[in-house]
């Protein structure tokens, strides 16, 4: 339905344009006036009047022009605005002569006027349409993972839910420690918490990715903490999307795309050498089109549409499954050896009887996918606005998105019965056992209603914003253990999350032209109430369902008799579904009012000061205040600096959702239970305290430069202290928990929500942009550079986490209160699992109709950090854990640092005509691909002593991790665009 009814409103707009050409316009392109290229993004507006219109992608225009003489006001950042008079003129080409064509006007960070990201007393990253349009990726956490230095979006794979919303994050931390606005309005997160072993563990982040990239006119990136001026969740920065507001036009885009790779990788085998493998891949298959369409509203109203459709292919990069045995012994390892036989030759005959029911049922054991979830995903966005009297405007904007998609999870091999359905007669459904997958139904919806208006010297927005997301779930190529014999289903609906955010803004500014020694000073006040809502919604009984059903172990030998009993796994594989018991609805409000005020000396001296007071109906209030400043050394050369305090509320989702999901530990299935932080077990068997906000202090100090005509730098260092960071736990085992055997039928391990950490985040981000002349054509080129250190300074714990007994010290540590509250796992997950460094440079030559661009992006080290304590001790100085290899200095080789990554992307375009241009390319040209996870030796196929848990490469299939901009290899991808006026 949804389909059909964006497919009518495409229609549409495309019948649309023929009723603008009768109408009497002037049009033509606007360029550099040295090197002729167009300057994207361009305005052009009749003086005197709001009337005005942005040149394309190609630098073209339209615009109506009444009758008589007319004047024409043609800007962009960093040239010299022209005015032109107009008379009976339909062609109008435009030339604009640049002073410095490197600065972008930005209106975050600051209430007052834009200013220049130079200029302003904070840093702010400017991304231009070329940037978002220029290169193969086609969605908006992806292109700002390649573009921005100090943002990391990556694709997660065998994750559940995360597998389809990409978690992002700036500057090292959480996905939701930034927050996002669009045109200036905070928007609502999704649905979805994560809870898996990716990066953002336990926090919520907004799908960005729902925006089709054709409605953005650029995106600017704040970095540094706003939670004085926007609230919640600002703590590392802004993100705000502005949409474009063409009055006229269309354009369409058509881009496609596709992975052909060659994947190598080793494995030991059980000779004691290394077998090379090399796979030739084709995958990843993208299509998209977007649609960009402009209109009048009556005379001086605008409004633009913008729709896209994505089709992703999914990709995979797995190894092979090096598991001694597929249909006979036992789950992942060994069976114990029966009495009387010797272990290793029982092992080998194991081994062998095993080998040639593979045979026989020609069993594949590369048999995962790891890589890219495939996705389907269509949306439309609107903005416009409609002139109130002289002094006011109506504005809105709003979205429909829809998107579907298939992620995978751990292959089911046949000799795990207890997660097997079977057949009446008691014979496995899956006679070579399954891959589980994760089918999404992502609704995201968005509307912005609003009015400005001047109030005498005084401007006024009023402003409504309403945001819904919904994830649903549901398991195919599934079976549910537990039900009966028989019972042949294998698709299950397994729930839905439910977001919903409606936040009304008052805000009130005026700019004094001078007031005492003060130059421009900026005013504003506002007021914000902000209502959320929270829901989990039960999927159906079949896909939860547990009675304890006994079921027979696999034989040892082929047609022989059952190795014993286990108890059949409750729910679906993959994902058992939300049960009755985890639904809730739940409400919160919050109340935040704040002052913005701003003005410079002299003309030297910037400073800015903001506040800002929320209160919440379930933990209190906060105040966070900020200074900002800039001092103008010269004309050219200025000293900026901010401090601030921010805070960030506990989401709805970290504090109710609770649910049990299979987790993977060391390749095998654990059903985790998640419990909501109020739960008794999180209270009084463990001991945590009740959620309550992170608060944070912020600092940072920068130099921004115009070196010359040709060139500007700005450099600018920073530190985070975070103070009560909401984190998912360790795993709390049923055993250290002293669960009877009837307590939590199925439940291997408890986790939860917690205030558990401090942190801090010390970095620096440079960035240089130059433009030159080289020969008949220029050269832009920008380096950008973020080296980033993120550090978990404290544990908060509690005296009952603390104490004596839950932390034994003649046991292991691992089985430890205090560890297991965060253990060391997680805390990498802040500290090193991201790359501590990225640097961007790229480099555009446009000559004529012919652009090459070349970018390369190099992914700094990161590390793996086991979760099981692999250097802890015992009294008498030997390893607790003594299953890991280790080098001489006795390292576990399991704990890994993957050396920094360089992916290089070259692309060509070139204009046919100024409505037709073509794009093709190549990403990661050289084919790169990160370094290759640890497997261990004594783990080849064929090892009669073999433990999975000794490696992380879950039993030699997960070979890569996603961290360092992917693994999906080199990337082939061709771009037409058509614009018409």
């Amino acid at each position: 339905m949804r389909i059909r009814q964006i497919s009518t409103v495409i229609a549409f707009i495309l019948a649309s344009t023929a009723a603008l050409f009768g109408q009497s316009t002037v049009k033509g392109t606007i360029t550099d006036a040295d090197s002729k290229e167009p300057l994207v993004g361009a305005a052009i507006a009749i003086k005197g009047t709001s009337k005005g219109t942005l040149a394309d992608f190609n630098g073209m225009y339209t615009i109506d022009v009444p009758a008589g003489a007319t004047t024409l006001v043609v800007s962009f950042v960093g040239y010299a605005t022209k005015e032109i008079a107009v008379g009976k003129e339909t062609n109008l080409d435009i030339q604009l002569s640049t002073g410095v064509a490197l600065d972008n006007v930005v209106i975050l960070g600051s209430r007052a006027p834009g200013r220049t990201n130079t200029q302003s007393a904070v840093p702010v990253d400017v991304i231009t349409p070329k940037d978002l349009k220029g290169f193969s990726q086609v969605d908006i956490g992806q292109i700002l993972n390649y573009v921005a230095p100090s943002f990391n979006s990556n694709r997660q794979t065998v994750a559940d839910g995360t597998d389809h919303v990409d978690p992002a994050s700036l500057r090292g931390l959480g996905p939701d420690q930034v927050l996002v606005l669009v045109n200036g309005k905070r928007r609502h997160t999704s649905a979805l918490v994560n809870i898996n072993g990716t990066v953002g563990r336990g926090s919520v982040g907004t799908d960005m990715n729902v925006i089709p990239v054709a409605a953005i006119e650029r995106i600017e990136v704040l970095r540094d903490g706003a939670a004085a001026q926007y609230g919640s969740d600002a703590i590392a920065g802004v993100i705000n999307i502005v949409l474009r507001k063409d009055m006229d036009g269309l354009a369409v885009s058509m881009t496609s795309g596709f992975n052909k790779t060659d994947m190598k990788w080793s494995s030991p085998n059980i000779n004691g050498t290394t077998d090379n493998f090399t796979k030739n891949i084709t995958d990843g298959e993208v299509f998209q089109v977007d649609v960009m369409k402009g209109f009048k509203l009556g005379k001086e109203g605008r409004l633009m549409i913008a729709a896209q459709y994505n089709d992703r292919g999914k990709t995979n990069r797995s190894g092979i499954d090096n598991v001694p045995t597929t249909y006979l012994g036992s789950n992942g390892g060994f069976p114990g050896t029966p009495a009387g036989r010797n272990q290793d030759s029982f092992r080998r005959a194991l081994i062998a009887a095993d080998a040639s029911i593979e045979k026989t049922n020609n069993y594949d054991r590369q048999n995962m996918i790891f890589g890219n979830s495939n996705a389907k995903n269509i949306g439309i966005f609107a903005n416009g606005s409609v002139p109130l009297a002289d002094d006011g405007e109506f504005y809105f904007s709003g979205g429909l998105t829809h998107r579907t998609g298939e992620g995978f999870g751990n292959y089911r091999i046949p000799v795990a019965r207890n997660q097997q359905p079977l057949e009446a007669n008691g014979a496995l459904t899956y006679v070579n056992g399954f891959l589980p997958g994760i089918r999404s139904a992502i609704d995201d919806q968005s509307f912005i209603l609003g009015i400005k208006k001047n109030l005498g010297e005084w401007k006024m927005d009023l402003s409504n914003v309403y945001g819904k997301n919904q994830f649903a779930f549901e398991v195919f190529n599934s079976g549910n253990a537990s039900l009966a014999n028989g019972v042949s289903q294998s698709v299950f609906d397994a729930g839905k999350l439910k977001f919903s955010q409606n936040t009304t803004n008052f805000d009130i500014a005026r700019t004094f032209d001078k007031m005492g020694a003060i130059q421009g000073l900026s005013t504003a006040f506002g007021a914000e109430l902000r209502t959320d809502n929270y829901q989990i919604v039960a999927g159906e009984a079949s896909s939860y369902f547990g009675n304890g059903k006994v079921v027979s172990g696999a034989p040892l030998s082929v047609g022989g008799a059952a190795n014993g009993t286990a108890v059949a796994a409750p729910g679906a594989q993959v994902f058992p579904g939300y049960q009755a018991q985890n639904q809730v609805t739940r409400d919160r409000t919050s109340l935040g009012i704040y002052a913005d005020i701003e003005g410079e000396i002299a003309d030297r001296l910037l400073i800015g000061v903001a506040g800002r007071y929320e209160d919440y109906s379930d933990f209190g209030n906060n105040f966070s205040g900020k200074v900002a400043s800039r001092l103008k050394l010269t004309k050219d050369i200025s000293l900026r600096g901010s401090f601030s305090t921010g805070f960030r509320a506990p989401s709805l989702q970290q504090r109710y959702f609770n649910n049990t999901s299979t987790q993977f530990v060391s390749g095998l299935p654990s059903n985790t239970l998640t419990i909501n932080n109020d739960d008794q077990i999180a209270r009084q068997v463990i001991g945590v305290d009740a959620l309550r906000p992170e608060t944070s202090v912020n600092a940072a100090f920068g130099v921004t430069a115009k070196l010359s005509s040709y060139l500007s730098l700005t450099v600018d260092a920073y530190q985070i202290d975070i103070k009560d960071r909401i984190v998912y736990s360790g795993a709390f085992s049923r055993g250290i928990l002293g669960f009877a055997a009837t307590d939590y039928l199925g439940v291997n391990n408890v986790n939860f929500f917690a205030n558990a950490a401090n942190t801090k985040t010390q970095g620096i981000d440079i960035v240089a942009n130059s433009k030159v002349a080289v020969g008949k054509g220029y050269l832009n080129a920008t380096l950008a550079m973020n080296f980033n250190k993120n550090e978990v300074t404290g544990i908060n714990s509690t005296p009952l986490i603390n104490s004596d007994a839950k932390n034994p010290t003649a046991e292991n540590p691992d089985t430890w209160f205090k560890n297991r509250l965060f253990d060391r796992q997680q805390r990498s997950r802040i500290e090193v699992w991201q790359p501590n460094s990225k640097v961007n440079l790229s480099l555009n030559y446009s000559i004529d109709k012919l652009g090459v661009t070349l970018r390369v992006v190099r992914f700094g080290e990161s590390k793996y950090v086991h979760n099981v304590d692999t250097e802890a001790k015992k009294a008498d100085g030997t390893f607790w854990n003594t299953i890991y290899s280790r080098d001489a200095a006795g390292a576990a080789y399991i704990e890994q640092t993957f050396k920094p990554v360089f992916i290089t992307d070259l692309i060509v375009s070139y204009a046919f005509t100024k409505e037709l241009s073509l794009s093709a390319g190549i990403n990661n040209l050289m084919d790169v691909y990160p370094d290759q996870i640890y497997i261990d030796p004594r783990n080849a196929y064929g090892s009669v002593d073999y433990n999975a848990g000794r490696d992380a490469s879950n039993r030699g299939r997960l070979l890569f991790q996603p961290n360092q901009g992917g693994y999906n290899g080199r990337f082939f991808f061709g771009r037409l665009a058509f614009t018409l006026k």
